[in-house]
């Protein structure tokens, strides 16, 4: 037997989870979606920060993943979550959030989650890494 033989693998069970994908590139929101929704997860997108704020005020939200480098100046997916962790609880402040980015060189990882974001994923990222990654967060 090798010592992988006793590990098990976790299905993904995302079955009524909400999540917030925000990107302003319709490929990357398309593909996270497609993969969020065939473990059960109901998927709301945004196309820019203030999308995603408006979306988190009005809809219970129980995670998000959000590319850092949306084409908003000024309003990008840092921007994003110091907004949103400056919310409430009950607004959605604690909603556990995931980075995405494709310039790693530019974003710090213990910089990007110092500001609040749970896990940073760097394009191109697999699917299944983004649904097992919001799995873990919202404990499933």
């Amino acid at each position: 037997m090798s010592r992988h033989a006793s590990l098990r693998f976790r299905p993904i069970d995302l079955t009524d989870i909400h999540v917030l994908v925000v990107d302003d590139h319709d490929d990357t929101v398309q593909l996270f979606s497609s993969a969020l929704h065939v473990f059960g997860a109901k998927v709301l997108t945004a196309r820019s920060a203030r999308d995603a704020l408006t979306i988190i005020k009005a809809v219970r939200v129980n995670a998000m993943v959000s590319d850092l480098d949306l084409a908003m100046p000024g309003e990008d997916g840092l921007w994003l979550i110091q907004q949103l962790r400056r919310l409430k609880y009950d607004q959605g402040g604690s909603i556990p959030a995931i980075a995405v980015t494709a310039h790693r060189d530019r974003y710090a990882a213990d910089r990007v989650t110092a500001l609040g974001f749970e896990a940073f994923l760097t394009k191109p990222v697999d699917p299944f890494d983004v649904c097992s990654a919001v799995a873990s967060l919202v404990g499933r």
